[in-house]
């Protein structure tokens, strides 16, 4: 009896002294992998999509930050889930780039925590002058339907300088689930490039090609303050001079001289008046040492404000004396007017009440509304852009890589110059126009254009261009790109010249809706200036996976069981084979 005594508690010692072992060992593992992850990081993204996954240029961005980058995020309060969506996965972004940098900080602000209204309106007020806009949602409860004002929006502060981002795209095309799944797949962009804009060491400098009628002054204002605050800026009057856009420098080594460029970027805005050969050639060698051009061009000289007195007027191709340039470059702005059905409407006079006209708003085919198809990153998820009298434009044929990046709607037609622009057209009731006679789609109207450009005056230089002492010619350019556009307009915000206000840049004050003409710039300018690389993370593609409406209704009994009882079953049934399993090891 003593003998079964001492073994059974020997049997005991022996089996506390195996779960201590196992214990023990079990916190060194924990402790060995924790020191292992602090050194060596590594995540695994089980999505499709890669959701989970920085991009290449990201990461490389994060491992420059050398200082606290701070991220006040207005997603702080009670909200609709779709708008907490937004706010985990921005969350879920920010800590994924802690995880790259241990300098990146975050914290979410309520926007409406005030004692008071004024209070909160001056804090509106502050949001609004740096070009963050609040978002009003309608939210459904059970006393009705109540009006919430949102402000999904971010500051970014990093060494010294503020800049802010807006997380909720702008695209009225889209549905709000899809404009918030949009909103998702450009959280890494947005944020990152927040990042980027505050970390650069010298900013690109732009430069307005001014001298040929080109616009200027207020109608410019807006582009150029959201230019400002990344870019430097600065006026390009070329007027024959060779050094305007270029410059040398003499080698150190040698006595030979090596050639720059003076500007990152060219913007050329709806100029009027033609370039002489002198100014073609100082703008074809600009692109030859591997300057980047965003032109702006209008083909006829049409304008809604020559209508403004008569309710006709005759619209002749404008003598820029740039065509051969740019069909040696890739392109042709053909000498036309697009019209398009999907249009902005402008305010007609279709009748009189007594004394008093009847103003009601029409289709101005002219003024076609765009919208984005291309998987560009340049115009991804962008929203609408308006154009006014653009032309079409045809791809030539040659070694340059193009890509188009809008285009009309499939219901368009072009008319050729001269055109009688006629204001009386926009009396046409929509629902009686013979769609036969739009019988043209997608018409390109706004081109990237990529590659080594060959000179416009390769094989004909004459030797008043050859003598010129300050600049080495060549017949190729290195790889550059530029975008060509053939509306002029496209940049311009409207101005009021009598009374010194402008309105922000893409508002039609007609209809009072603000379209992305500005996005459209801003990103065509950083992806020229060298963001191709970061941009790429807006073609980020995060699948919206809906759920089927009416297979839930039909299997809602089935699904609450899967959902709710057969979990509970599960450990329940697991507790039972743990008691089983005790049990029988005890009674041996």
């Amino acid at each position: 009896m003593k003998l079964f005594s001492y073994s059974k508690n020997n049997k005991k010692r022996n089996q506390r002294r195996s779960d201590w072992i196992e214990l023990i060992a079990g916190l060194l593992i924990v402790v060995f992998l924790n020191i292992i992850g602090y050194y060596i990081f590594a995540r695994i993204d089980l999505t499709s999509e890669h959701r989970y996954t920085l991009s290449k240029s990201t990461k490389e961005l994060l491992a420059t930050v050398d200082e606290p980058v701070l991220f006040r995020i207005y997603l702080e309060g009670e909200f609709p889930a779709d708008f907490k969506r937004l706010q985990n996965e921005t969350k879920e972004m920010l800590n994924q780039f802690r995880a790259y940098s241990q300098y990146i900080n975050y914290e979410f602000v309520n926007p409406n925590n005030f004692d008071n209204d004024q209070e909160r309106q001056v804090f509106y007020q502050k949001l609004m002058s740096k070009g963050i806009q609040p978002t009003q949602i309608q939210v459904r409860n059970g006393d009705g339907v109540t009006t919430q004002i949102l402000v999904p929006a971010a500051d970014v502060s990093y060494k010294g300088r503020e800049t802010s981002v807006q997380l909720l795209q702008n695209q009225k095309y889209v549905s709000e689930a899809e404009l918030l799944n949009n909103s998702i797949q450009s959280l890494e962009y947005v944020l990152g490039n927040a990042i980027r804009s505050l970390s650069r060491g010298k900013r690109p400098l732009v430069g307005f090609v001014v001298g040929h009628g080109e616009m200027d002054g207020g109608v410019l204002f807006d582009i150029q303050s959201a230019l400002q605050e990344h870019y430097d800026l600065d006026y390009a009057p070329i007027e024959g001079n060779i050094n305007a856009l270029t410059a040398r420098k003499q080698n150190s080594q040698d006595s030979s001289f090596k050639f720059y460029n003076k500007f990152d970027l060219l913007i050329i805005p709806k100029p009027k008046s033609a370039f002489s050969d002198r100014d073609l050639y100082i703008l074809d060698q600009y692109v030859m040492y591997g300057g980047k051009i965003l032109w702006l061009i209008d083909a006829l000289d049409a304008d809604l404000d020559s209508l403004a007195h008569r309710s006709q007027s005759l619209s002749i191709r404008l003598p820029l004396n740039l065509d051969e340039m740019l069909f040696t470059y890739g392109v042709r702005i053909n000498p036309d007017l697009v019209q398009d059905i999907r249009c902005r409407p402008i305010p007609m006079t279709v009748g009189m009440v007594g004394d008093k006209p009847q103003i009601q708003f029409c289709p101005w085919f002219y003024f076609p509304e765009i919208v984005p198809t291309s998987q560009h990153p340049i115009v991804r998820n962008l929203d609408l852009i308006k154009c006014d009298f653009c032309s079409s434009i045809d791809l030539i044929e040659n070694d340059i890589e193009k890509t188009v990046l809008l285009t009309t709607s499939d219901y368009s037609r072009v008319k050729n110059a001269p055109v009688l622009v006629d204001l009386n057209d926009a009396k046409t009731d929509i629902n009686t126009i013979d769609q036969r006679l739009f019988n043209r789609h997608n018409i390109p109207i706004a081109v990237l254009l990529e590659g080594s450009f060959k000179s416009m005056f390769r094989n004909r230089l004459t030797p008043e261009f050859t003598e010129l002492p300050s600049m080495g010619y060549r017949s190729e350019s290195e790889p550059t790109k530029m975008i060509v556009i053939s509306d002029g307009d496209i940049i311009k915000n409207r101005y009021n010249q009598i009374e010194g206000t402008g309105y922000p840049m893409g508002y039609d004050n007609y209809t009072q809706t603000l379209y992305a003409n500005k996005e459209f710039i801003l990103n065509a300018a950083d992806y020229l200036t060298g963001g191709e690389g970061f941009m790429s993370t807006r073609t980020r593609d995060i699948k919206l996976r809906k759920l089927d409406v009416m297979k839930i209704k039909k299997d809602k009994s089935t699904f609450q069981i899967i959902n709710v009882v057969l979990p509970s079953a599960l450990i329940l049934l697991a507790g039972f084979l743990v008691i089983i399993l005790r049990r029988h090891r005890f009674q041996q």
